[in-house]
């Protein structure tokens, strides 16, 4: 268990069994950092997650070596004690980078994400989405090598700061308004009639956990099988 052996940044863990295992192996979660709680009592899920994730975003943020993670699978997913351990005084927290698939389920993997988004290594961990991210109220993830409608785009949009005031949805409308489709064009290498821009705004409980960014995605007209990226100004891939 994490409290008898704490964990180091680096680190890989299996945490279905709560153990501690070589990167190379699968896993399912790696550790960026590392500290412990000082609440006075065993905090709610709800308000751990309000104090740990944004922090923890941050760290991850130069882990990863760049800021686009809310393009990615790649999410936040900090560990603490459950109620036994914190009984037995256990108050360690984990930093902890995980990979979510279709389902919004942990994805078992092999290898470090350690710099995972610099260059081109971020369309490695790209969100494609099966649903529509102009029309639906949810992004369903789904792979970019199969059927999906949606691809967000390198190049996330800070809209204000972990802790301060969530904008209004019209201020952030225009934000996205002025600078999505720039790089929606960017990606695609041009522009398609077949290709829209859309984008996804936090709303106050994402804002609370700290994703205080917008996100542009490049939205094709049909579903499609292949990336859009560098489509230039033609017509869908069959």
């Amino acid at each position: 268990m994490y409290g008898e052996n704490p964990p180091k940044p680096g680190q890989c863990l299996d945490t279905g069994n709560a153990i501690v295992v070589d990167c190379a192996d699968p896993h399912d979660a790696e550790v960026v950092n590392t500290g412990k709680l000082t609440a006075t009592s065993m905090p709610d899920e709800a308000t751990a997650a309000t104090l740990t994730i944004p922090p923890c975003r941050e760290k991850i943020a130069e882990y990863l070596g760049g800021p686009d993670m809310d393009a990615t699978n790649l999410v936040a997913m900090p560990l603490w004690p459950n109620q036994e351990q914190w009984a037995k005084g256990e108050r360690w927290l984990l930093c902890t980078v995980a990979e979510v698939g279709s389902d919004e389920n942990l994805v078992k993997r092999t290898g470090s994400v350690e710099g995972a988004l610099q260059g081109n290594e971020l369309f490695r961990f790209q969100t494609c989405s099966v649903s529509s991210p102009s029309r639906d109220a949810k992004i369903r993830r789904g792979p970019c090598d199969g059927p999906h409608l949606g691809e967000a785009v390198p190049g996330v949009i800070s809209v204000g700061k972990p802790g301060g005031a969530i904008p209004g949805n019209d201020s952030m409308n225009r934000t996205a308004g002025a600078k999505c489709p720039a790089l929606v064009k960017k990606y695609l290498g041009g522009a398609s009639k077949e290709v829209t821009t859309a984008w996804r705004l936090p709303n106050a409980e994402s804002w609370a956990r700290g994703y205080t960014n917008l996100v542009c995605y490049a939205e094709a007209t049909r579903p499609v099988k292949v990336r859009l990226r560098n489509l230039g100004q033609g017509a869908l891939p069959s």
